[in-house]
């Protein structure tokens, strides 16, 4: 199996690494001579000058390049009729219906990232939900933070896609977070929300989301997600009707409480991993790659499954409601109204 990176900046480099932890053949393209250089040069794998050329004998497609440009390289696969995986997307929800449409028409599957899915403890609590351990989830607290001009040192945030709303900054961050809440909450069904520019770094972007979501099965779900926060945080609770779950990602902790007596249960992050290795900072690596490889190993095992025929567990139509609910979120922000995301 070959699959194509298309995008081989610090994400684009990730996937590479995660595909060939299992062993498959990568082939990468970029727009950019030097990243086409480094890539072939850290990882040995040809690498092309053009979609065109790298898309020849290329079995699948990992889309890795700006939120902008997912688009257009999600029609290439399609066009070439191979299925394709897709960083966080932050395009038009009509664009992403398109895709879908055509997916359909074409038989081509697509698979849109939700990494925090495949993250060990997010995987500890979908399995205490799943048992009944705190009853049905009526309400999830999130709050979620990074601090955006952190990301790329090496780099000016004007120079690439976060800088600007219209290429995906901000709105990628909030995409991330809404991918794992509907896995645990639902669809959601209506959305209130204050999208803002708060913080003092230039760039024309939503760097702040407060959403107040009610989602069809009847739960309520409160969502910060900013990307103005030092250092980098992520909390969240959720009350059940029978109990309560902590998730610490800080610290690396699951705890729960069930109203049928032993108080809290701990799950240590660390007692659910499979044994990859932490990966550390390294030129060229932004500051939210570094962490725990598992979760994007196993995205990417994940999808190696959809190219040889497996149904993902997240779909794009799945993603195609999200990016409503967000486009819905910056309309109420702007209003004042709160809009039926149906």
């Amino acid at each position: 199996m070959r699959i194509l990176v298309a995008g081989l900046g610090s994400m684009g480099k990730r996937r590479i690494r995660n595909l060939q932890a299992l062993g498959t053949d990568v082939v990468g393209f970029d727009v950019s001579a030097e990243r086409r250089e480094q890539s072939a040069g850290l990882y040995g794998i040809g690498v092309a000058e053009s979609l065109d050329s790298a898309l020849e004998g290329a079995d699948a497609m990992v889309i890795s390049t700006p939120p902008n440009l997912h688009k257009e390289h999600a029609m290439a696969a399609i066009g070439r009729g191979i299925p394709f995986f897709t960083e966080v997307n932050t395009m038009d929800p009509g664009d992403m219906q398109q895709i879908v449409d055509l997916c359909a028409e074409r038989g081509v599957v697509g698979m849109p990232s939700c990494n925090i899915a495949f993250h060990p403890s997010f995987r500890r609590i979908r399995g205490i939900l799943d048992g009944g351990g705190i009853g049905r989830p009526l309400v999830l607290g999130l709050h979620s933070g990074a601090y955006l001009p952190d990301w790329h040192p090496w780099e000016r945030m004007s120079d690439y896609y976060v800088h600007r709303r219209e290429t995906g900054g901000g709105r990628d961050q909030i995409m991330w977070e809404l991918g794992w809440v509907f896995q645990i909450m639902g669809r959601p069904r209506t959305v209130f929300a204050h999208a803002k520019k708060l913080g003092d770094f230039d760039a024309d972007i939503f760097d702040t989301y407060d959403l107040q979501v009610e989602f069809e099965g009847g739960g309520l779900g409160s969502i910060v997600v900013d990307v103005i926060q030092r250092p980098p945080s992520r909390y969240c609770d959720i009350i059940g009707a029978e109990g309560t779950i902590k998730w610490d990602y800080d610290n690396g902790v699951v705890k729960c409480w069930n109203g049928g007596g032993g108080g809290w249960a701990t799950y240590p992050e660390k007692d659910d991993c499979s044994g990859y290795p932490v990966e550390k900072p390294r030129p060229g690596f932004a500051t939210k790659d570094v962490g725990m490889a598992e979760s994007y190993v196993d995205e990417m095992r994940e999808f190696v499954g959809v190219v040889n025929g497996k149904a993902p567990r997240f779909t794009l139509g799945d993603e195609r409601i999200l990016l409503q609910t967000m486009f819905e979120a910056e309309a109420s922000s702007e209003s004042g109204f709160k809009w039926d995301v149906r």
